[in-house]
């Protein structure tokens, strides 16, 4: 999947081909931090080893045993957490290789395509090897937006389990989750042009779709 969005279709050199390496190895890498906050934190909590299952659409941790309601928010958490936590990290190694104004005004650029940088900023974005640029721009961009979405209440993302806590009517639970996936697929398809984020939302809103059909045919 990684290989297919990521533009693998349209490889026409050996350049391309590396990028799309690189682009699967961050999926990899982003996926497994952001389910590892889950796990070791639910490791923490409860003493029993949990699991981890890696999928099309991204990664799964389960608990393998019965949480409570204070440990299933601290779990749930956890997962985005980790991977602000990352991201943070990775400014931090920025800041301490080229210094902090430098390693700052770096990030902003590739996360914003912020215009107007330092000329410093501008001799270390030539100097950088192309794939260690590429691979810095894509981590910054996925451990930041990618965790920050992962908080929308749409079920099944952290954002719809911490909703789903608090809101007792399931239906307004799916249909929140119906409304708000929709309008980030379209967003991103329209607006974005990320073809992964569209697909992966449209196909989150089709899950609490059928979820609500589920429970009014259940209600009648």
């Amino acid at each position: 999947m990684g290989f297919f969005l990521g533009g693998g279709l349209a490889i026409t050199s050996r350049e391309d081909f590396l990028m799309i390496l690189l682009w699967i190895i961050v999926l990899l890498v982003s996926i497994l931090v952001h389910e590892l906050g889950h796990a070791l934190t639910s490791r923490k909590m409860t003493g029993v080893t949990p699991s981890i299952k890696l999928w099309g659409m991204g990664g799964l941790a389960y608990p393998n045993t019965q949480l409570t309601q204070k440990q299933s928010f601290w779990v749930t958490w956890a997962g985005p957490l980790a991977g602000l936590g990352f991201f943070g990290l990775i400014v931090l190694i920025c800041c301490a290789t080229y210094g902090f104004a430098v390693g700052s005004d770096l990030t902003m650029y590739l996360l914003f395509h912020k215009t107007e940088i330092y000329p410093e900023t501008y001799i270390a974005l030539k100097e950088m090897n192309p794939p260690v640029l590429y691979m810095l721009d894509k981590l910054l961009w996925v451990n930041l937006w990618w965790s920050l979405m992962n908080l929308l209440p749409v079920f099944p993302l952290d954002g719809g389990q911490i909703y789903a806590s608090i809101e007792r009517s399931p239906k307004k639970v799916w249909t929140v989750g119906m409304v708000t996936g929709a309008l980030v697929a379209v967003a991103a398809l329209l607006f974005l042009q990320k073809l992964f984020i569209a697909i992966l939302f449209g196909y989150f809103a089709f899950q609490n779709y059928k979820r609500l059909q589920h429970l009014k045919g259940h209600s009648r």
